[in-house]
């Protein structure tokens, strides 16, 4: 830039750039204000040969690309922002994992272990969400059968998960020559 483009440039910063800004706070947060109007005259720097006279009408249109390219960019990082927020909750060890997946494991084995029939009831009340009702409609059986489905497999199951009381030995008796007293 020529000494004359730099004196005509800088009486555009003085003369126009309060207006550029007044524009621009219209459209942004305070704090974003000197932001926006600097962009505007970086980019008007570094075409200052092509921006027309009088640039004001240039600059507010530099301004409003800045602004838009602005928002762009906040919303792209808020995204991001809210999609690792996501993942890091996903990711986020339960307080004992070990012992979640353990239940898990034993919930699905004593599941495995039930006849297709119940399995199948209790998968589509407790999965699938379905009543009582129209899980029956589902197979293809009448509500009172689906009940007796369900009620048997959740005896079924407390049966396969509950641990069973622990055997108690018999008491013990002296041994003497001929055998038990």
């Amino acid at each position: 830039m020529s000494t004359s483009e730099d004196a005509e440039f800088s009486e555009a910063w003085r003369r126009d750039g309060p207006r550029v800004a007044a524009y621009v706070r219209r459209h942004v947060p305070p704090d974003d204000v000197q932001d926006v109007v600097a962009e505007t005259f970086v980019q008007a720097w570094r075409r200052w040969d092509d921006v027309p006279r009088p640039p004001i009408a240039w600059l507010i249109a530099a301004a409003r690309k800045v602004i838009g390219n602005s928002r762009r960019a906040a919303r792209r990082r808020t995204a991001l922002h809210d999609r690792l927020r996501l993942l890091d909750a996903a990711a986020r060890p339960a307080e004992d994992a070990g012992l979640v997946a353990t239940d898990r494991m034993a919930a699905l084995e004593a599941l495995a272990g039930l006849p297709d029939e119940q399995r199948e009831a209790l998968l589509l009340v407790a999965w699938d969400g379905l009543t009582p009702d129209q899980a029956a409609a589902v197979l293809g059986v009448r509500p009172g059968t689906f009940r007796v489905r369900t009620h048997r497999a959740r005896g079924a199951l407390r049966d396969l998960t509950v641990p069973a009381e622990p055997r108690t030995a018999l008491p013990n008796r002296p041994v003497t020559e001929g055998g038990l007293r």
